[in-house]
């Protein structure tokens, strides 16, 4: 690796990183890099900067974080777990955020800190994976936004687009798709398996239900749900309903009501599952330890 001094004077690099975790597997870490592109890279420390800096294979350890009031484009990237030791030395570093563009890159600052760098003059982005191959999502103010979009395009993928103030509710519906939807999974084929069906059987069936009313849905939209059309008999839904355990029986029925309301059907149905009072369990779904 050139020294620090000897790169600084040569160029004048496009961005720095400032890192913790597994940087060269972030998305600021897997950015093509040419001669100019990456300047310093700062860390909680000089000998994990340098670690960082000799697995990306490019820029220079930043001895202080000082270095980056000299870097107009930050890219910061951190784990959860990581994140606050890492900001604070960032922030110790008083850097002079007027001007500066600031991309988070596969983590969170949350809506406080994007408002106090902005309050600072500094320009906020996030970058960061979204669930869909080939797709990041990006959000922020420009000009960061207009780098992280030039980030995309260097990635190879397509952005997906998140209107400011929209954030959280982007990361709700994520979070709904992803962890909120596995114990459902879960909670299928568990059910699968008191019927009699073997457990590898069981998680095979219960992925397969939701692909399948998943591609539908990606084909029809709300015309793919399965009561769309036909009228159900509100007696046999809650006949379901009430041979589920807890939290099931609930879930379930409040997954009907929101699809009567939602979609605008069948509203006798609905008034019945409604005013319905519980019932104790008729078959009782066990959780497992």
């Amino acid at each position: 690796m050139r020294s620090p001094s000897a790169v600084q004077t040569s160029i004048e690099p496009e961005y720095g990183i400032v890192g913790a975790g597994a940087v060269s597997a972030s998305l600021a870490g897997q950015l093509p890099r040419n001669a100019r592109a990456l300047g310093p890279v700062g860390a909680v420390s000089f000998r994990v900067a340098s670690r960082i800096a000799n697995t990306l294979q490019g820029g220079w350890p930043a001895r202080s974080l000082t270095e980056f009031n000299d870097i107009r484009l930050i890219l910061f990237c951190s784990p959860r777990e990581h994140f606050s030791a890492l900001w604070g030395a960032l922030e110790s570093a008083s850097i002079q955020w007027a001007g500066k563009s600031l991309i988070f890159c596969d983590c969170d600052p949350g809506a406080a800190l994007m408002g106090q760098l902005r309050d600072a003059g500094a320009s906020v982005a996030r970058l960061k994976h979204c669930g869909l191959p080939g797709r990041l999502a990006v959000d922020g103010s420009a000009p960061a936004l207009t780098h992280a979009y030039r980030f995309v395009r260097e990635l190879k993928a397509k952005p997906v687009s998140i209107q400011p103030g929209s954030e959280a509710l982007f990361d709700a519906a994520l979070t709904l798709g992803t962890a909120g939807f596995t114990p459902l999974l879960d909670g299928v084929a568990r059910m699968l398996r008191q019927c009699g069906i073997r457990d590898s059987d069981a998680n095979q069936l219960s992925a397969a239900l939701f692909s399948r009313t998943a591609e539908d849905f990606a084909h029809s939209g709300r015309q793919s749900w399965a009561l769309h059309v036909d009228k159900p008999d509100p007696e046999e839904l809650l006949a379901q309903i009430h041979t589920l355990e807890e939290p099931f029986g609930s879930l379930l029925r409040e997954l009907l009501l929101l699809g009567f309301g939602a979609f605008d059907r069948h509203p006798a149905a609905a008034r019945v599952i409604q005013n319905a009072p519980s019932r104790p369990n008729a078959l009782g779904f066990r959780r497992s330890g």
